[in-house]
Order: C-alpha cells, then structure tokens, then sequence
C-alpha cells in the first residue's frame, strides 16, 4: 500500500497541480479586490468567501480525477450516461429564470451551475474516443450503431461512395450525434458564446487528429458561406453587440458601456499598475468587474505586468498538456489532453479579445481566474484527467526505462571476460 502511494506519488505531475495553485490564489485575490465593493455594498466579502470554498472543492475535484484512470469514461454505457445527464441539464435551463438574457443557468439556491461547463468535457471524451475506435476499426456505443448503420446503407462501390462514406466517418457522425443534440439546446437558450466554444474544440480536435487535407481545403470554401449564413440570422441584440467592438460610442450608456470600461482600465493600468486594490473602475463603473472582465481590473492594478504573468501561467499549462498529448501512447488518450488544453486556450483567447474589443463579449469566462463555481470546478476536475494522462505516460516510460536498462545489463553480463565474444 505504502509502496503504491510512493509511486503516485512519484508519478504525480506536480507542475499541472501547482500552477493551478497559484492561478487560483491569483484569482481569489483578485476577486476579493475587484468585488470589494457590490451595489454600493463597500467591504463585501461574499464573492471571496463563496471562492475559498470553491477553491476547496477544486483542489479536490483535481486530486481525485488525477487518481481515477481516464480510461474510465471510455465505457459505452458511462459515456452514454453521461451525455444523456448533462444534455438533461441543459434541457432543464430552458425552463429556468434567464440571467443576462439566457436560460443557461440551474439554481441550486446555494449556487448555480451552468450545464454547457460539462458538456464541454463530455463532448471532448465522446470525440476522443470516437476518432480511436475509428482508427482501430471498432465502433461501440450510440455512435458506434450510427456508424454501422450508415456503412451497411452506402456500398463503397464507387469512389463517390467513398468519398461519402468519408464526409461521414469525418465530419457527419460526430458533429450530427456528439455535436447537434447539444446545439440544439444550446440555441435555444439561447447562449452563442458556449455553442462558439463546443464549435471551436470540434474543429480543433478534427485538425489535432489529422483531419484530410482534402476538408481542410472545402473549409475555406464553405467556411466563408457558413459565415455569411450566421450573420444573417442574428438577432438586433448580436448584431449590436457586433457593431459595439467597432465604435462602442454609437451605444456609450449600452452596448458599448462595459468595453468602453474595459478599455478604460486597461489604459489606467499602464506596465506596472495602479497598485493592488487601487481599481477606480470597479467602484460600479465596469458592470460584475469579478467575473468575464476581471482581467481588466487585474490589467488596472497590476498592470501589463500582471496580465502577462496570468497569460504564461495559462499557456504553460496548454504547453504542458499539448506535451502530455505528444507522449500519450494512445489517440484516445492524446486526443482527451489535447481537447481540455484546446478549452482553456479557446476561453482564454475569447476573454482576452472582448476585454479588449476584438471580439463581442459573449460570457466566457477566464480559466481559474474568473470568479464561479461551474467553471473552475469543471477546469479543475478536467486538468486533474490530463493530470492522470501524464501520470500513466511517466509510468509507461519509466517502464520501457528499467525494460531496457535490464536487457542492457542482461546482453553485457552474458559476454565473456574481456568484453568480446570469442569462436
């Protein structure tokens, strides 16, 4: 038993663990400083106390997904189980009270939680594993029927047969049985911004796994239509919201009040900052400064300084899980690094954009800093999974290491006295 934890212990990826760690204190800090004042409420500390807890419960999320195989969540039934509770969820938001103008949101009283979080994790687990089983030629599964029942209808007889059954076996099966049940919901909320990101970490495992040159080049032909598509299905409220990053004074006191705000901060901040709890706009001027802007209040009192340490603390950690990915000795293990490393370099990207008005601001958070239990709860848990994947990659080499090491000793012990083999 003492044996074993000695091993873990061993194994255990304490640069994941302890980077968290102090991007987490960054946070708590910070939330404390930008939330110190609420409503007019001076010296509120309810933001801060709700993060120590969820800081706790992400400390341990992490440890046990760091011990629990990952392996794990390749069970058709679990996997099954697990999209069907968290598309569930998202059902159940539909009939809840909007927040911001979405029903993303469950209230639980105590908190809310928002179900998009863990259909991010579920989508890269059920397209991890549906690319492996594709390269293995074995399908099981909800997806696995799908792909049978799609292969058993199309002979691939000519190559047009073939090129469809590839559309299919690509881009088709997942997007229509792992993507559109989600995004139908999602739509319906109706929350843009979440659907952007489950879009986003498709096209980034589609390329991850080696997608065929072949779509890589029809994407920039229907990309472009797509586009034109969406943009003229949005709604008077996203076309504001669009037009607000271009010339946010044409809506100064709306659409355009908290980037202007934003930019505010940002330009106060200067290299080294005003000085830690120092913010001038958290004082009601830039609206909930704890959650998606608080980069701008970090970017007021800390500076570009402190903006730039919280970005190469969240990209050593998408370094380090693209470096897990790499040693992975399978698709589906590597793809499931590459999956949450892709989340936290998507949302990452997003926030820092509308902060700075090169995107709409669409409610994505910041990964461990924004204040909020769904989010940091679920990045936790799923940075202890890619945790796991590096603990069982240490392992495995560590094993090849010795596996080597022995034959070496075994071929040198086996020569003659003097190190040369004789007739």
């Amino acid at each position: 038993m003492q044996s074993k934890f000695k091993e873990k212990r061993a194994f255990f990826d304490y640069r994941l663990f302890f980077t968290m760690l102090v991007l987490m204190a960054i946070s708590t800090v910070m939330v404390y400083s930008a939330s110190v004042w609420n409503g007019g409420d001076y010296a509120n500390t309810s933001f801060f106390e709700k993060q120590l807890m969820f800081d706790a419960m992400a400390i341990v999320l992490f440890l046990f997904a760091a011990h629990v195989n990952h392996e794990v969540f390749r069970g058709p039934i679990f996997r099954l189980m697990l999209y069907v509770v968290t598309w569930g969820m998202l059902m159940a938001t539909l009939f809840s009270e909007p927040l911001n103008g979405a029903r993303a949101w469950l209230n639980f009283g105590i908190f809310l939680i928002q179900p998009i979080e863990l259909c991010k994790f579920v989508l890269v687990i059920g397209l991890a594993n549906y690319f492996d089983q594709k390269y293995k030629g074995q399908m099981n599964g909800v997806i696995g029927i799908v792909h049978h029942f799609i292969h058993s209808q199309i002979a691939p007889s000519s190559w047009f047969r073939k090129f469809l059954l590839s559309i299919a076996d690509w881009l088709l099966i997942p997007m229509l049985v792992l993507l559109a049940p989600y995004a139908i919901v999602i739509r319906m909320q109706p929350d843009d911004g979440g659907l952007f990101i489950l879009l986003l970490i498709t096209v980034m495992i589609w390329f991850a796994v080696g997608l065929p040159k072949g779509y890589i080049a029809l994407a920039f032909v229907f990309g472009p239509m797509i586009g034109l598509y969406a943009w003229s299905n949005f709604s008077t409220n996203q076309m504001e919201r669009i037009q607000a990053i271009f010339n946010p004074f044409l809506d100064a006191e709306g659409k355009g009040y908290q980037l202007i705000n934003s930019v505010i901060s940002i330009a106060h901040g200067g290299i080294f900052g005003v000085g830690l709890g120092n913010s001038f706009q958290k004082y009601g001027y830039l609206p909930e400064p704890e959650t998606d802007y608080i980069m701008s209040i970090i970017s007021e009192e800390l500076g570009f300084v402190g903006v730039f340490v919280v970005l190469g603390l969240l990209f050593f950690l998408m370094f380090q899980g693209a470096r897990i990915a790499y040693q992975s000795a399978s698709i589906y293990s590597s793809m499931v690094a590459i999956g949450i490393s892709s989340i936290i370099f998507i949302q990452t990207c997003i926030n820092i954009s509308a902060m700075s008005g090169l995107f709409p601001g669409t409610g994505v958070t910041l990964p461990f800093i924004s204040y909020g239990g769904s989010s940091l709860l679920v990045m936790s848990t799923m940075l202890g999974v890619v945790a796991n994947i590096s603990m069982q990659n240490k392992h495995r080499i560590a094993y090849h290491k010795e596996v080597q090491e022995a034959r070496n000793m075994s071929a040198t012990s086996s020569l003659p006295k003097g190190g040369a083999s004789v007739d």
